[in-house]
């Protein structure tokens, strides 16, 4: 009997990025992310889900899984689509490396500082002041001035 995509295990570094990416939104650090997380961790992983892919994991998850995901759980949700990926996504750790490539001090945040000096840096542009704080303030969810990985990400997959 031939080998289907859901058959064929997960490698090691699968199963590694799976966690670097569960373990950034499990903020608390309680083993588990919320429903609504799951949908910006994906984006995170460089997929991009339908409003009604969400709707239906939501519902899958609060069914089975009581409303909260481990990371066997997530590993389960997420083994087709690994398996099914296409070349052209971009992992977690291109994305986190993207990001550190902005934040300059290791910080954790990207300052307009920063974001203008790697802008000149990586793409030979030189922005205004007001350029970038249009930039940063699309990207700023939360409003504090900075962009964090989970902004970055957002903004970067859009």
């Amino acid at each position: 009997m031939p080998i289907t995509h859901s058959e064929r295990p997960l490698g090691q570094d699968e199963i590694e990025e799976l966690r670097e990416a569960f373990l950034e939104f499990d903020k608390d650090r309680d083993g588990f992310i919320s429903c609504k997380d799951l949908g910006n961790l994906m984006r995170t992983m460089g997929y991009m889900p339908t409003e009604m892919e969400l709707i239906e994991l939501g519902q899958q998850i609060r069914m089975n899984l009581g409303g909260r995901v481990d990371f066997d759980d997530f590993v389960e949700l997420m083994t087709p689509k690994l398996l099914a990926e296409t070349a052209g996504m971009i992992g977690v750790q291109e994305m986190r490396d993207a990001f550190k490539e902005f934040d300059t001090n290791g910080d954790g945040e990207i300052t307009l500082a920063e974001l203008q000096q790697a802008m000149q840096r990586l793409l030979g542009e030189r922005l205004t002041p007001r350029e970038i704080s249009e930039v940063v303030r699309e990207a700023d969810v939360n409003g504090d001035g900075t962009v964090d990985f989970e902004e970055f990400v957002k903004m970067m997959s859009r």
